[in-house]
């Protein structure tokens, strides 16, 4: 019989409760049978931070005891190329469909595409198709909970994209991707200025250098609120993040709001707490988490307040990236590159502020993106660039402990899963 856990995570996939921070696969009920592991990697290197020393997208079976991953008996490393054996290029982020068997990448290149490839029943991966996203540098991926259309945000061009999917989960070929720019939600030609700074003066104390791609706008993650109602996407070079209106049957955004973040810090990506209610952004450069209320009837977000992600005392440059909420819905976790560590935030229950308690070393170098397995028992961090590999944590409770487990993979960027 399933256990309260079991029947609370497949509620949540019900509610389209990946905008979260837990993966389509996290929130399925946890039912025996294997787990499987796809890690999506820069293949390409093209530009310095990507390192290009991935092959692929690579797979594995996950080991439910300690949270390894292993070989999938029979099957290759990694799927390394396209149909017409054309090598992948950069499929540095995965999204799971919702209720099929199903993995998509953004492929991160000038071009701009999207793989989706089809899972057996051994888990491996077969490659089904390749669409263009029409835009440059998909930096990320998701589903909407309804399975019906996917979207990207293309870094480089600064706008995000809808690909609609037909019925067996593949994207409909017959159907461009539509283009949605940054700029224009803004109702400007040019980057939009930020509002007034909500950053308190000790929130940047580290003194860094952190600074990138305030020349325009850059979209850095796009994903539904949990209700599937609004489409909200987090643009770094904007300092701002855009909530849409979804149309569920069309695919259509409209009706954009915005909402700025302080001057420079790059809003990267974000979670929605359980309750729906509270929304935490990750800002890159400025090494903070904005904290905002977030009303799902309008799609409208309200500053808070914003809190430093760095330990105090620290003096230099890190750039934060990934960042997920733990099972418990009391503790968030964000990442901090070349300060190299895991930051665990509390969450004040009355008032949603998170706190910052403790950071712990991620065991690689420079950390971009951290997942939870579908039982929500490890917590996975990718490191690309220098890393080159994937580490296991084992969450218990609102912390995170390592196990001892590394993963060898090239330029590792994301991962996901798959029961």
């Amino acid at each position: 019989m399933p256990s309260r856990r079991q029947l609370l995570q497949a509620s949540a996939l019900a509610s389209g409760l990946g905008a979260l921070g837990l993966t389509a696969s996290t929130v399925q009920a946890a039912t025996s049978g294997p787990v499987y592991a796809y890690v999506g990697t820069y293949s390409d290197g093209g530009k310095p931070w990507r390192g290009g020393r991935g092959l692929g997208v690579h797979q594995f079976v996950v080991d439910s005891a300690t949270g390894a991953l292993k070989p999938i008996p029979g099957a290759p490393p990694a799927v390394a190329s396209t149909g017409d054996n054309a090598k992948l290029r950069n499929p540095a982020s995965l999204a799971r469909h919702p209720t099929l068997p199903m993995l998509y990448a953004a492929n991160e290149f000038e071009a701009g595409s999207v793989s989706a490839f089809r899972i057996g029943a051994n888990g491996a991966l077969s490659f089904v198709a390749e669409v263009a996203c029409g835009g440059k540098d998909p930096a990320y991926i998701s589903v909407h909970p309804d399975g019906r259309f996917l979207f990207t945000a293309n870094y480089a061009s600064g706008d995000v994209s809808v690909i609609a999917l037909r019925a067996d989960g593949t994207p409909d070929a017959d159907r461009a991707a539509v283009v949605y720019k940054d700029v224009e939600a803004c109702g400007a030609s040019t980057p939009c200025k930020p509002g007034a700074d909500v950053v308190p003066a000790a929130a940047r104390s580290h003194e860094g250098f952190a600074t990138s791609d305030h020349d325009g706008p850059h979209a850095h993650m796009v994903h539904s609120d949990p209700g599937g109602n609004f489409v909200l996407v987090a643009d770094l070079g904007l300092d701002r993040v855009i909530s849409y209106r979804f149309d569920r049957s069309t695919g259509v955004l409209s009706q954009p709001s915005t909402v700025a973040v302080s001057e420079s810090s790059g809003a990267r990506h974000f979670i929605f707490h359980p309750n729906g209610k509270w929304f935490y952004l990750v800002n890159e450069e400025a090494s903070t988490i904005a904290f905002m209320r977030y009303d799902n009837r309008t799609g409208v977000l309200t500053p808070v307040s914003e809190t430093s992600a760095l330990p105090a005392g620290f003096k230099g440059t890190s750039y934060a990236s990934g960042i997920r909420m733990l099972p418990d819905g009391q503790h968030f976790v964000s990442l901090n590159r070349l300060h190299d560590s895991i930051s665990l935030f509390k969450i004040d229950a009355r008032t949603g502020a998170p706190t910052l308690v403790r950071e712990e070393w991620t065991r690689g170098n420079y950390p971009r993106s951290c997942t939870l397995d579908p039982s929500g028992k490890f917590l996975y961090v990718c490191h690309n660039k220098q890393g080159d590999n994937v580490t296991v944590f084992r969450v218990q409770g609102g912390d995170v402990k390592f196990t001892g487990q590394y993963v060898a993979v090239g330029s590792a960027a994301a991962i996901e899963f798959s029961r």
